[in-house]
């Protein structure tokens, strides 16, 4: 009998910290620095490998009250815990608007003219007015290639155009700082790092990165809408 309580003790303690465990297993492999949230997202199925822990606490605790032992903890803590495991396990699954598809990569060269790293991991978020890619570079002669490229381009940027940057997406502003370099395209009118707008609505694109992080962010698919002559 001893035996059962223990491990029902034991079941219990691992039910009890299992999300918080399969959170912190996540985000290491989710890269958040580099992804953001959709990096966890990629990796919150692991959650769903814990289920049967809990399972295992609702038997045992089962087995507890048969024997007229101390149960409740190992069947109340399951029956909060299972529900979060499965619904959060299975967003990965759920959230058709998310996309780790590396073939997305190409598309953007092709809009932008460029090109890019193919050694890569992507997590690309269609948002209701754009798209936004983060990017990682896994490959360190694919990093030091791209690396050359900007440096030998006269496309890339080491700073960002004020006027360029205030008509970004807000997320993409507040992030822009930690960039080395940056490249803006109008796909309107064909241009690059052009801040200058005639009135009327332009489909733009950008990409900044992190030498640090070997990280591009991509914004694709977005609209501005002009209302001066010069600059907006």
């Amino acid at each position: 009998m001893k035996k059962e309580e223990f491990f029902g003790d034991i079941l219990f303690l691992l039910t009890l910290i299992s999300p918080f465990v399969s959170l912190v297993i996540i985000s290491i492999f989710g890269e958040p620095e580099v992804f953001s949230a959709l990096g966890m997202t990629r990796y919150i199925w692991i959650m769903l490998l814990f289920i049967p822990i809990g399972v295992l606490s609702i038997l045992i605790g089962l087995k507890l009250k048969k024997d007229k032992q101390e149960y409740k903890k190992n069947i109340i803590v399951a029956v909060i815990v299972l529900p979060l495991l499965a619904i959060f396990g299975s967003y990965r699954f759920i959230d058709s608007n998310i996309s780790y598809d590396t073939d997305n990569i190409i598309t953007i060269e092709n809009k932008m003219n460029i090109e890019l790293p193919r050694e890569i991991k992507i997590a690309t978020s269609k948002r209701d007015s754009y798209d936004i890619s983060y990017v990682k570079i896994t490959d360190d002669k694919s990093k030091e290639k791209f690396e050359q490229e900007i440096k030998n381009s006269q496309l890339w940027e080491d700073e960002l155009d004020f006027y360029i940057k205030s008509v970004l997406p807000y997320e993409i502003q507040i992030q822009s700082d930690n960039f080395e370099y940056f490249i803006f395209y109008n796909v309107t009118t064909g241009q690059y790092n052009d801040s200058n707008f005639a009135k009327g609505n332009y489909k733009v694109m950008f990409i900044a990165y992190d030498c640090d992080l070997q990280k591009l962010v991509i914004l694709d698919n977005y609209e501005i809408k002009s209302n001066s002559k010069s600059k907006v």
